[in-house]
């Protein structure tokens, strides 16, 4: 389930457009936009670290919810995991998450740009530059934010669990231009003996225990495991789009998280601001 595998000729690249009011929030409540960038050249440009269309979409419906104003470009690329095609435990699955982000990242480490030049501009680091990183698939330089889905199996230890294995998920959003990072995890939830058993005893990867278990091909590609055990309350989009928006965060407020996470919306004056006066977040808040 947690292994891309997917055999995609070019990436996958969505349009989202501009939303009408009360359409940003997760139960479609009204709340106030982010303030658009001045002089942004649009569309936002994401790329996501996986070309499975459930990670793409995950991200878009996130995107779409936290920023309902922004005209967005999502993209999905391969990127390497460095991690076995099954993470174990939460370690090895956040580290799959954010080697994936790296991967497509013009970061400062990575390329040189210094963070407090790139922090108050726009201006990508050369194509030249870019075109040294390893695996990025014809990377966009332009990139505004990238963001990286990891999902893995873990023992399940709290009192109570109904299986030996819990399923989860880690998200990775980094700013390729400042390197600021924000990673958040699904909630988890019990394997049944069914699939624990084959991935244990036959090491089979959760996807490929799914497939068998519930006979059906590339179940990871559409409702996944929890769209099969939860008979379709909740499919395998929806759990990671909770965790994308939790991700998000700090971008959507900036003034609160540091304004290593501003750049996004082009909001580091006034979060500068807002950290010189506590009467501004206060009136924020």
């Amino acid at each position: 389930m947690f292994s891309d595998g997917i055999m995609v000729p070019s990436s996958r690249s969505l349009q989202v457009r501009a939303q009408g009011p009360g359409t940003g929030t997760l139960d479609g409540s009204a709340h106030r936009s982010p303030q658009l960038p001045r002089n942004h050249p649009t569309p936002w440009v994401v790329l996501v670290g996986s070309k499975n269309p459930v990670k793409v979409n995950a991200v878009q419906r996130a995107l779409q919810r936290c920023f309902p104003s922004l005209d967005l470009t999502i993209t999905g690329r391969e990127a390497a995991s460095g991690v076995p095609d099954q993470p174990y435990g939460d370690q090895e699955t956040l580290a799959g998450a954010r080697a994936r982000v790296a991967a497509l990242c013009c970061t400062a480490n990575a390329t040189g740009v210094s963070i407090a030049t790139a922090q108050n501009s726009r201006s990508p680091p050369s194509v030249a530059t870019a075109s040294t990183l390893s695996d990025t698939e014809g990377l966009s330089p332009g990139a505004d934010l990238v963001i990286a889905i990891e999902g893995g199996v873990g023992n399940a230890k709290a009192p109570g669990q109904a299986g030996a294995l819990e399923c989860f998920a880690w998200v990775c959003v980094r700013d390729p231009y400042t390197g600021a990072e924000s990673t958040a995890r699904t909630a988890s939830f019990a394997l049944p003996s069914a699939l624990s058993d084959l991935m244990r005893e036959k090491g089979m990867e959760l996807g490929d225990a799914d497939d068998a278990v519930f006979g059906r091909i590339r179940g990871k590609q559409g409702s996944g495991t929890i769209g099969k055990l939860s008979n379709g309350v909740l499919d395998r989009t929806e759990y990671y789009v909770q965790a994308t928006v939790c991700a998000l965060l700090p971008y959507m407020q900036p003034q609160l998280y540091g304004t290593e996470y501003a750049r996004f919306l082009g909001a580091v004056d006034a979060c500068t601001e807002a950290s010189q006066s506590p009467d501004v977040i206060k009136a924020v808040l």
